[in-house]
């Protein structure tokens, strides 16, 4: 049965590394991917904040993932916590980030059901006076550390890796979207602020995020969001895709 994406133009603008199986899923439904990655993810350098935060792993409770790229980043604090003696419970956002874990020798204790921050504050439970790490990116809102503080806990933020928005490759950009898109894909607000920093006429291509934090960002930026999924992971906004040009394609029967 021929896929609703057949022949579909889809930009993706994830970070480069996290592009490759995404545009392989697409391909085998007969999508046509187009990588454009408009964030880059790097590791800090120069910092002594890992090795004091090493030091005093004993010392926490919790350590909450917010991404698999916070997972990624934090290899040195994972092999910290599987080679200590006593419990730190560990929190994930998204099942992404939950397997990761696993696959590196972690047992995942919490994940919310929405894979969000917000949802990730409100369904957690018994953290009062307990002390827990945030690794993060440079660019993290607060908004997360402070509801945790707000129920109780003391937090420690950390920086495992910076995000850097792609903005100074408008003609590039232009040129693809000029050749003609159908969707233009976001995982995250990052990648909107990029895309809207450099004013690209998206022409008639759809606009498809993979959340609601990313689809407001888009909204909050002035674009007309089509697409949002519903699960909030690179399957959830394919599935999204085929359901919106199934009913296109149903409508125009």
């Amino acid at each position: 049965m021929k896929s609703p994406l057949e022949g579909k133009k889809i930009l993706l603008t994830r970070p480069k590394d996290q592009n490759p199986e995404w545009a392989d899923r697409l391909e085998l439904i007969g999508a046509i991917p187009v990588i454009f990655p408009l964030i880059e993810i790097s590791a800090p350098e120069g910092s002594t904040e890992m090795e004091e935060v090493l030091a005093q792993m004993y010392q926490y409770d919790w350590v909450v993932f917010t991404s698999i790229n916070a997972a990624r980043y934090s290899l040195e604090i994972t092999n910290r916590i599987l080679l200590m003696s006593h419990k730190v419970y560990i929190a994930a956002i998204g099942s992404k980030t939950a397997a990761y874990l696993e696959g590196h020798g972690l047992e995942v204790d919490f994940m919310p059901l929405i894979f969000t921050s917000a949802n990730l504050s409100e369904e957690i439970d018994d953290i009062r006076n307990k002390k827990i790490l945030l690794p993060r990116t440079n660019i993290a809102d607060d908004d997360l550390a402070n509801e945790l503080r707000q129920k109780g806990a003391t937090i420690k933020e950390i920086t495992v890796y910076n995000t850097h928005i792609v903005n100074d490759k408008h003609d590039s950009l232009q040129q693809v979207a000029d050749e003609g898109l159908d969707v233009i894909t976001f995982a995250s607000p990052s990648a909107i602020e990029a895309f809207c920093d450099m004013k690209i006429d998206k022409k008639k291509a759809k606009i498809a995020c993979i959340g609601p934090v990313t689809a407001g960002k888009a909204l909050q930026l002035g674009l007309k969001v089509d697409i949002v999924a519903e699960k909030y992971t690179t399957e959830g906004l394919t599935e999204a895709m085929i359901d919106y040009f199934e009913n296109i394609e149903f409508l125009t029967q």
